[in-house]
C-alpha cells in the first residue's frame, strides 16, 4: 500500500511473484502469456537472475528467519536506496543481537562520522570504573557504533542505551535493531542536558526537544510480524503496526516515509493477514484500573477520596457514569421517590376502603409467586412447539391476570387459537407476545365504552362484546399473563369467534417480497365479463352462505361460551377450578434430570395456587380494583429499586472485588471493622514498589531482623525481579539467606490462599510464582557483598540491563522498607536497611545519566 490509497492487490500479486525462485517465476509468466516468444523471451530474463531454492510450507514459509547474506543483502540495498537511518524491529532482544553482530564486516560510517561516535563513545565510557570498561557488552556496543550499527532493548545497559539514543538522533547510526519498546514513548527524556557533541547552545536545545517527543528514521524495517504477549504468539495488531510504522519518515527531512516488511522465504504472509494489519481498525482502547492493596488502604486513610469515587472516576466505568448522566437517572430517582411515598401514604388512608381486601398486599405477592411458577412451567412443555402436549389447546379454561394492560384479574377465559410454533419461546424471552387468543370473561365492574366509527367487530382482536348482562372481550395474551390453566374444556367453534387471516397475512407477506405475488397466468386468467358477479334472479350464492355462519349461530355460540365462562367464575369463587396437572404434558420431553427438576417446579406452582386460594382478596367482587393500586405502586418501588441500584456502588465493575480485598484485609488486621487503617495497614501503605502485603508480613513476621544488611537485600531482590530465569539456590548462599527465601514463599503461599478463600480469583501457587523470582538472589548478595559487575554478570544468564535495573528498583525498595521499620519502631531494622542501600549503591549500576550531567 502506499499513502491512503488502501491496500494494493495488485503490489501483493507482485510481490508474491518476486519471492519464487527462477524457474517458479518463468513457469507463472510462461501461463500468463499468451504469445510463447514472449514467454521465452521472459524466461530468458529471469533465468540470468539467482534464484533460491524453494523452502519451507506455504503456511510457514514467510516466518523464516533471514541468513547473514540475507541483513547483509538488505542492509546494502537501504543505503543504496538512500534509506538510512532505519530502525528494524525485532520482538526479541536475543534476536537484535544476533542480526547486528551479524553486520560486522559492514562499516557504514564515513571517516569523519567515525571520529565523532570514537570521540563520545571515550567520554561515555569513561564515567565507568576501568573493571566496568571491559564488560563484554560495552566492548560490543561501542564496537558496533564506530560502524553505525546500534542496538536498543530492555537487556542493555542503561548508559549505553542512552548513547545509542544520543548517537541515532544525531545520525550517526545508520541503522538500529531494536524492540518494540522503542516506539512506544517509553523513552522521553528530561529537559536538562549539556551537550557533549555540539558546543552551541541553541544547537543544544533544538537537539532535546526533538529527542524528547520521538526518534523517526527515514525507514522502518520489520524481521517479523509476529510477536509472543505473555500467552501466545499472535500477529501483530494494527494499532501496534501503526505506533511502530510511524516512526518511518521525518518531519521536515522526508516527503515519504518507507516500510519494509522482510519475508525470507517463498511465499509472502497470508493477504487477508497483510491486509487486515495494514488497514485494520485500531484496538479498542480498554481500561486497565484494577485495584491494589496499597491503594485501598491508601484511600481509606483520607478523606477527600473514597474507594468508590476512585472506581467511578475510573476509565472502566466512564461510559457507564455519562450514560447515567445523560439519561438524567438521578432525577429520574428524585421523582420516582417522591411519587412512589405520596401513593404510600394514599394507600394507608384508604384503609377503609378495602374492606374484604385488607391483605392485598400479600394476595399480590403470592399472586406474581404464580404468574411467574406458571410461566416458567408453560415455557418448558412450549418449547417443543405445539399446544404444549394440550395444555393450552383450543377450548381449554384458563384464569389470565392483566391488571394494569387490560385490567382484570383472575378472570376465566377460553383458548381460541393455541400458540404457533413460530410463537413459542423459551424462558429466556420473556417480554415478548405469544400468541395465545383467548376470549375473557371481563370483570362486572366493567363500563362500556361509547362506540366510535371504525371499532373492531366480533371475531377480531381486542373486540369487546356484551352478552348475559357481562361484558367479554377477544385478547392476544403473553404466558405471564396466564394465572392458572384449568383441566376444563369448552367445545367452541373458534372460527365464529376469531376470523382467520393467516392466508391473507401470507399473501401480504409475499408480496412484499414479490410484486407479482398472487398474480394469475395468462393461460389462466379469464376474460372480462360485464356481468361477472351476478346471479339469476331466484338463486343464492351458495359459497357464502355456506362459509358465512347466521346471526343466530354466531349468537349462540358467544352464549355457550359466555354461560361457560361465569359458570367458571362461580365455580372458582366457590370450591376452586381444578388445576390441569402440566406433568402429564411434559412426558415425553424430559431428558437427563429435567423430569426431577420440572416436578420441583410443578410442586411449587400447586403450592403457590392454594397459598393463593386463602387470602380473601381472592375473592373479593371489586378484586381488580384493589389489584391495580398496588400494582402500580409496585412497579414503581421495583423502578426506583433498579435506579437506586444503579446509581449506587453495587453497580460498578469493581465493587465486589473492592469488598472481596477490604474483608481479606479486616481478616488479616490491615483495618478494622469501622474501615480504619491499623498499624499493619499504615505499614504496607509505604510499599509501592512490589507487593505490599509480602513485606509486610515479613516485618511483622521478624523474617528481615535475622538477617545481615547484605542477606535483606538479596532476599527483597526476589520481589522485584520478574523475568523467567533457574531459581535453584547456589549451594554457596548462606543457610540463613536460603531459609529467609523459603519464609517468603511460605508466606507468599498462605497470602494467595487467603485469597481465594475470600473468592477472588488466585491461585495459591501462581500468586507464589508471579510473586517471587528468585533467580537474581545470588547475583544481588554477591553484588551486595562488594563483588565486580563483571564478575556477577557470569552468575546468571541474565543481561546486564536487567541486572541494573533490578538494583536500581531495589534501591527504592529498600528506602520503603526502612519507613516501614520507622513506622513500627524497629531502629535496628531501619539502620540495616540504611546499610543494604549503601552497599548496592555503588559503580557502573548507578551512574550518572547522559541526560543529566
Amino acid at each position: 500500500m502506499e499513502g491512503k490509497q488502501g491496500f494494493d492487490s495488485k503490489g501483493y500479486a507482485a510481490a508474491s511473484k518476486a519471492l519464487l525462485p527462477a524457474s517458479a517465476r518463468a513457469k507463472v509468466d510462461a501461463k500468463s502469456n499468451k504469445g510463447g516468444s514472449k514467454a521465452n523471451t521472459t524466461t530468458g530474463k529471469q533465468s540470468s537472475v539467482p534464484g533460491k531454492p524453494a523452502t519451507g510450507s506455504k503456511l510457514t514459509s514467510w516466518q523464516q528467519q533471514g541468513t547473514k547474506q540475507d541483513w547483509i543483502s538488505l542492509t546494502r540495498h537501504l543505503e543504496k536506496e538512500g534509506l538510512m537511518p532505519t530502525v528494524t524491529f525485532s520482538f526479541s532482544k536475543k534476536k537484535c543481537e544476533e542480526i547486528a553482530n551479524q553486520l560486522r564486516s559492514l562499516d557504514l560510517n564515513t571517516a569523519a562520522e567515525r571520529n565523532l561516535v570514537q570521540s563520545f563513545a571515550i567520554q561515555t565510557v569513561a564515567r565507568l570504573s576501568p573493571k566496568d570498561q571491559i564488560l563484554p557488552q560495552v566492548v560490543n556496543t561501542v564496537e558496533m557504533v564506530k560502524r553505525g550499527v546500534g542496538v536498543h532493548h530492555g537487556g542493555l545497559l542503561p548508559i549505553l542505551k542512552e548513547m545509542v539514543e544520543i548517537l541515532f538522533s544525531r545520525n550517526l547510526i545508520k541503522i538500529l535493531f531494536a524492540t518494540e519498546t522503542f516506539a512506544m514513548g517509553e523513552y522521553v527524556k528530561k529537559l536538562s542536558f549539556v551537550s557533549v557533541l555540539t558546543s552551541s547552545a541553541d544547537d543544544t536545545s533544538l537537539y532535546l526537544c526533538y529527542l524528547g517527543v520521538n526518534m523517526p528514521a527515514r525507514s522502518v524495517v520489520f524481521n517479523a510480524i509476529r510477536k509472543h504477549d505473555g500467552i501466545q504468539f499472535r500477529e501483530l495488531q494494527p494499532g501496534e503496526y501503526v505506533q511502530m510504522a510511524g516512526r518511518a519518515g521525518r518531519r521536515g527531512l522526508d516527503t515519504v516515509g518507507t516500510v519494509v516488511l522482510c519475508c525470507f522465504g517463498d511465499h509472502p504472509p497470508p493477504q487477508t493477514m497483510l491486509k487486515n494489519m495494514l488497514t485494520g481498525s485500531s484496538t479498542k482502547l480498554q481500561s486497565q484500573f484494577r485495584l491494589t492493596y496499597t491503594m485501598i488502604l491508601n484511600l481509606l486513610r483520607v478523606e477527600d477520596m473514597s474507594v468508590e469515587g476512585m472506581i467511578k472516576r475510573s476509565f472502566s466505568e466512564f461510559a457507564t457514569q455519562r450514560a447515567l448522566t445523560n439519561n438524567e437517572y438521578p432525577k429520574l430517582l428524585t421523582r420516582g421517590t417522591k411519587t412512589l411515598a405520596k401513593l404510600d401514604e394514599e394507600f394507608k388512608h384508604d384503609v377503609d376502603s378495602r374492606i374484604g381486601a385488607e391483605d392485598i398486599e400479600e394476595y399480590y405477592a403470592s399472586s406474581s409467586n404464580v404468574l411467574s411458577s406458571a410461566k416458567e412451567l408453560l415455557c418448558y412443555i412450549l418449547s417443543s412447539g405445539g399446544t404444549g402436549g394440550g395444555a393450552l389447546v383450543a377450548g381449554r379454561l384458563v384464569l389470565v391476570t392483566s391488571a394494569r394492560k387490560h385490567g382484570y384479574v383472575r378472570a376465566p377465559a377460553v383458548v381460541l387459537k393455541p400458540p404457533t410454533p413460530s410463537s413459542n419461546i423459551s424462558s429466556a424471552s420473556s417480554n415478548e407476545s405469544d400468541g395465545i387468543v383467548c376470549i375473557v370473561l371481563l370483570p362486572q365492574s366493567y363500563t362500556s365504552v361509547k362506540d366510535k366509527e371504525g371499532e373492531p367487530v366480533l371475531g377480531d382482536l381486542n373486540y369487546v362484546g356484551l352478552q348475559k348482562d357481562r361484558f367479554y372481550v377477544i385478547h392476544e395474551l403473553s404466558l405471564d399473563e396466564i394465572l392458572l390453566v384449568s383441566d376444563k374444556k369448552c367445545k367452541i367453534d373458534s372460527n365464529v369467534l376469531l376470523k382467520e387471516k393467516s392466508s391473507s397475512m401470507s399473501i401480504r407477506r409475499g408480496a412484499l417480497g414479490n410484486p407479482f405475488a398472487g398474480a394469475r397466468s395468462m393461460q389462466r386468467r379469464e376474460a372480462d365479463d360485464p356481468f361477472a358477479g351476478m346471479n339469476a334472479r331466484g338463486k343464492k350464492n351458495d359459497d357464502t352462505s355456506r362459509n358465512k355462519p347466521s346471526v343466530s349461530q354466531e349468537t349462540q355460540v358467544v352464549d355457550d361460551v359466555v354461560t361457560f365462562l361465569m359458570n367458571s367464575e362461580e365455580t372458582e369463587l366457590q370450591t376452586g377450578l381444578g388445576v390441569l396437572d402440566l406433568r402429564d404434558c411434559a412426558k415425553n420431553m424430559h431428558q437427563g434430570n429435567s423430569a426431577v427438576e420440572f416436578g420441583a417446579a410443578y410442586a411449587r406452582y400447586e403450592q403457590n395456587i392454594t397459598l393463593l386460594r386463602h387470602f380473601r382478596s381472592h375473592y373479593h367482587p371489586i378484586l381488580e380494583i384493589h389489584y391495580k393500586v398496588v400494582d402500580r405502586r409496585e412497579i414503581l418501588r421495583s423502578r426506583v429499586r433498579t435506579l437506586r441500584k444503579l446509581l449506587s456502588n453495587e453497580s460498578l465493575q469493581l465493587f465486589p472485588d473492592f469488598l472481596q480485598r477490604k474483608a481479606l484485609l479486616q481478616t488479616l488486621g490491615y483495618v478494622d471493622e469501622n474501615d480504619t487503617v491499623c498499624l499493619k495497614g499504615r505499614v504496607a501503605c509505604e510499599v509501592n514498589t512490589c507487593e505490599g502485603l509480602i513485606v509486610t508480613e515479613m516485618v511483622f513476621g521478624g523474617l528481615l531482623s535475622e538477617l545481615e544488611p547484605t542477606e535483606i537485600v538479596a532476599a527483597l531482590s526476589a520481589l522485584i525481579f520478574q523475568e523467567k530465569t533457574d531459581e535453584e539456590f547456589d549451594s554457596e548462599l548462606p543457610e540463613r539467606l536460603v531459609a529467609s527465601c523459603n519464609g517468603m514463599k511460605a508466606i507468599a503461599l498462605d497470602l494467595g490462599q487467603r485469597q481465594k478463600d475470600h473468592g477472588l480469583p488466585v491461585d495459591p501457587l501462581e500468586y507464589c510464582a508471579t510473586s517471587l523470582k528468585m533467580g537474581l538472589v545470588h547475583v544481588v548478595y554477591e553484588w551486595a557483598c562488594g563483588v565486580p559487575f563483571s564478575s556477577i554478570c557470569e552468575l546468571t544468564d541474565v543481561q546486564e540491563g536487567s541486572i541494573v535495573r533490578c538494583i536500581t528498583r531495589l534501591d527504592e525498595l529498600c528506602r520503603e522498607v526502612r519507613n516501614c521499620a520507622r513506622v513500627v519502631g524497629n531502629p535496628t531494622l531501619y539502620r540495616k536497611m540504611e546499610m543494604a542501600s549503601e552497599a548496592i549503591k555503588r559503580d557502573i549500576v548507578f551512574a550518572s545519566s547522559l541526560y543529566v550531567s
